[in-house]
C-alpha cells in the first residue's frame, strides 16, 4: 500500500527544541522536494485535477460531503463567524474557536431566510457550515476564513465586479444577527456572538478528471467531497494508525488527511501546536514508520503545506537504512 499523509501546518511554529524522532527520521531519509506555498485546498483540487473557477469550488464539494445535492447549481459557502473590533479594525474568528449548536444555527438561518427570501436561501447543512445557492454565477473572488483569521476584515473581503453587492449582503446579515436572541443568550454565557456570515469558496461541482487514490481517510469535508465526486471510497479518521492498519487491506493508494493542526496554526497557539504535533507523532507517524520498516506498507509520502512553502517527502523501506543521514530539528525544514 502507498500511503499519502496530508498534514497542513505540521512545520508551522516549529522550534529548535521540538524534537520528534519519527517525523525527523522520515524527512531526513526520504526524498525531499520543496514547492512554493500552496493551500491544502489547492493541493487537493490539483490532485483530483479539478480546475479553479473564480474561486476554488469548495462549496459544492463540501456540500456533497455534508449530504447535499449540488445538482449543477452555483453554491457559495456562507459560514457563521464572529467579528470583533481590535483597535481600529474588525478581525474575524471562525468556528475553530467557538461552538455553534444545531438549534442555534437553525434559529439564526431562519431569521436570515425570512429577510432575504427566495433570492438567497441559506442552508445550514452543518452547524458550522452554511451554504447559499445562487441562480447566477457572481463575478467575484473570495478569501477562505482560514486565511482571514486574525486579520483586518477589510483586507479580506471579496473582490470583483459583484463584490460590492455581497459586501452589502454581509452588512445586512450583521444587522439581523446583532441583537438576535441566540446571540443575546450566547453573550450572557460569555460565548462569542455569531454576528456575521462569511462568503467564500463559490463554484459549480465539476467532475474530477483524476482518481489519484483508491481511498480517502479523514474528516476533512473537502477531501471527502472530492473523493465522492470521483467515485472513490471514503472513511472517517480512526483514532490512530494502528486501528487503520488493522482494518485496511495491503493494496491500493490511500490518502490520509490529518488536519488537527490547522486551527491552532490559524490562531498562533504555539502550545497547542506543540501538543498536537506530539500526538500526531505518537498516533500516526511512528506507527506508520514502523509499518514501512516492517513492509506492512510499501511507500509513505508526506505532504506538509505551510505558510511559506510546501515540503513533500517520499520514503520507501530501503531509505530507512540510511542511518548516516542524521536527524535534524523540524525547525530546520521551515523555509
Amino acid at each position: 500500500m502507498h500511503t499519502h499523509l496530508l498534514i497542513p501546518d505540521f512545520l508551522t511554529g516549529a522550534a529548535a527544541a521540538d524534537r520528534l524522532v519519527a517525523a525527523e527520521t522520515l524527512i531526513v531519509r526520504g526524498r525531499r522536494r520543496r514547492r512554493a506555498a500552496i493551500s491544502p485546498e489547492q493541493w487537493l483540487f490539483e490532485r483530483f485535477e479539478v480546475p479553479k473557477q473564480r474561486d476554488w469550488p469548495v462549496a459544492p464539494c463540501t456540500l456533497l460531503a455534508d449530504g447535499g445535492a449540488p445538482d449543477g447549481h452555483f453554491w457559495l459557502r456562507a459560514d457563521p463567524v464572529h467579528l470583533r473590533f481590535n483597535r481600529d479594525h474588525l478581525i474575524l474568528a471562525d468556528s475553530a474557536v467557538f461552538d455553534v449548536s444545531r438549534a442555534e444555527a437553525e434559529a439564526l438561518v431562519e431569521t436570515l431566510n425570512r429577510h432575504f427570501g427566495d433570492a438567497m436561501l441559506f442552508y445550514p447543512l452543518r452547524p458550522e457550515r452554511w451554504y447559499v445557492r445562487l441562480v447566477h454565477t457572481p463575478d467575484m473572488e473570495t478569501v477562505p476564513p482560514s486565511a482571514a483569521r486574525g486579520k483586518a476584515v477589510d483586507a479580506c473581503l471579496p473582490s470583483g465586479a459583484d463584490a460590492m453587492r455581497f459586501d452589502s449582503l454581509m452588512n445586512e446579515a450583521q444587522m439581523l444577527l446583532h441583537e438576535h436572541p441566540v446571540n443575546v443568550e450566547r453573550e450572557a454565557r460569555g460565548e462569542p456572538a455569531i454576528n456575521s456570515i462569511w462568503f467564500w469558496g463559490g463554484g459549480i461541482l465539476a467532475a474530477p478528471r483524476a482518481r489519484p487514490f483508491s481511498t480517502v481517510i479523514g474528516d476533512d469535508p473537502l477531501a471527502s467531497g472530492l473523493a465522492q465526486a470521483a467515485g472513490i471510497s471514503t472513511r472517517p479518521l480512526p483514532g490512530n494508525a494502528a486501528s487503520l492498519l488493522a482494518a485496511t487491506a495491503g493494496d491500493g493508494v490511500a490518502l490520509i488527511v490529518l488536519d488537527a493542526l490547522r486551527h491552532a496554526a490559524g490562531y498562533a497557539d504555539a502550545e497547542r501546536l506543540r501538543e498536537q504535533r506530539a500526538v500526531l507523532e505518537r498516533d500516526w507517524l511512528e506507527p506508520l514508520r514502523a509499518a514501512l520498516q516492517s513492509g506492512r506498507i510499501g511507500m509513505l509520502s508526506l505532504h506538509l503545506p505551510g505558510e511559506d512553502s510546501l515540503l513533500e517527502v517520499e520514503v520507501v523501506r530501503a531509505d530507512l537504512r540510511y542511518f548516516w543521514r542524521r536527524r535534524k530539528p523540524l525547525a530546520s525544514y521551515v523555509a
